[in-house]
């Protein structure tokens, strides 16, 4: 009796795993939210702008030193109170990431940044100014930068965390006089 009992649960264990093994793969839970992203044009940029502003009419580049300069004072506010500052009002979810660096991230963390590596201007409107003054150009960038997080660590000493991500940035300029 009690060898058949072993040979039943032997033909019932393969099955069962094969079953698991389906139902975790990666693959076949992500089918399930795709999400369709319909490819930009002018006309579906134009509705997503401001009120009152106006597209470009040609996307002028960003200059190198401009951005550099942005990233330079997202790394300084990094960890510190004046990180909220920074974030726009169109940072999803900006409450969860303080949260999570306030709980998360050693207190004595620093980021370094090590080069901006690649820029490119998304999107570009002018915001007209009130009263006769000049309107603002306003640049949505992504610039691909090269940053390391350091930190000393108790019972480990100083740990440095390279990484390469993509931040995205709104740059203010006045707008040049016509």
């Amino acid at each position: 009796m009690r060898a058949r009992a072993h040979n039943i649960s032997l033909q019932i264990l393969p099955p069962l795993c094969l079953i698991a093994f389906l139902l975790v793969q990666p693959g076949s839970q992500a089918r399930q939210f795709r999400t369709l992203i319909p490819i930009a044009t002018p006309a579906q940029s134009a509705v997503s702008l401001p009120q009152g502003s106006r597209p470009v009419q040609q996307v002028r580049q960003v200059d190198r030193g401009t951005v550099e300069q942005a990233m330079r004072k997202v790394v300084e506010k990094w960890n510190t109170p004046q990180m909220a500052q920074i974030l726009g009002n169109e940072f999803y979810d900006s409450s969860r990431l303080l949260d999570n660096m306030d709980t998360l991230v050693p207190r004595n963390a620093t980021v370094r940044l090590q080069s901006v590596q690649g820029i490119q201007t998304l999107q570009q409107y002018i915001v007209p100014g009130d009263g006769g003054r000049r309107g603002e150009m306003v640049s949505i960038v992504s610039a691909t930068a090269r940053t390391q997080v350091e930190f000393d660590q108790p019972g480990v000493g100083f740990v440095r965390l390279p990484g390469t991500n993509e931040y995205i940035l709104k740059i203010t300029t006045m707008e040049p006089l016509q």
